[in-house]
């Protein structure tokens, strides 16, 4: 081989990470969704920031895709309910940009300094559970002989309207976790 007839190949790499990471943050930005969406905006972000970081294949489908954030928030709460755990709400964003990844849970204990001695361990809780009335059912009342006069109809009154809440309302909890 001719020393002068080689070729170089360069390869450019890419940082699947950091592009995702601005896509998505200029998505937020962007922002666009209900009030389910929102409520859920700023920690699906946060933890889509983190996928992405943890798996470059997860950023670099995140960088790839047509697919919006606000539109990813969108198929998070579709379908919800009043109610949506945090691992749901994480899978669900997840699997919008990758459909068959999963995501996976984990906590820990970490016990620091020493057990709780006997004393504080007998010691009565400083904060009681609220004062219920049990649930028991009332009694029944004893049935009484036929009588020929009619009983008089209480009046009834019509039942209160609940008050439904929108279609895109919810309320989650997802501060801590990350």
């Amino acid at each position: 081989m001719d020393s002068t007839t080689h070729t170089t190949t360069t390869v450019e790499f890419v940082d699947w990470r950091a592009k995702a990471k601005e896509k998505l943050e200029a998505e937020d930005k962007l922002f666009k969704g209900g009030r389910a969406a929102a409520s859920v905006q700023s920690y699906v972000l946060r933890a889509l920031l983190n996928f992405a970081d943890q798996e470059p294949r997860f950023a670099e489908v995140v960088c790839n895709t047509e697919r919006t954030f606000s539109e990813c928030c969108a198929a998070v709460v579709h379908n919800a309910g009043e109610v949506l755990s945090d691992l749901e709400a994480y899978r669900k964003a997840v699997q919008f940009y990758f459909p068959n990844a999963e995501i996976s849970f984990s906590m820990n204990i970490n016990l620091t300094g020493t057990p709780p001695t006997e004393e504080e361990m007998r010691a009565p809780a400083t904060i009681k559970p609220e004062d219920a009335a049990p649930n028991i059912p009332k009694p029944q009342e004893p049935k009484k002989g036929k009588t020929d006069q009619k009983k008089q109809k209480p009046e009834k009154k019509p039942a209160k309207k609940k008050e439904k809440q929108s279609e895109d309302s919810m309320q989650l909890s997802l501060e801590g976790w990350f």
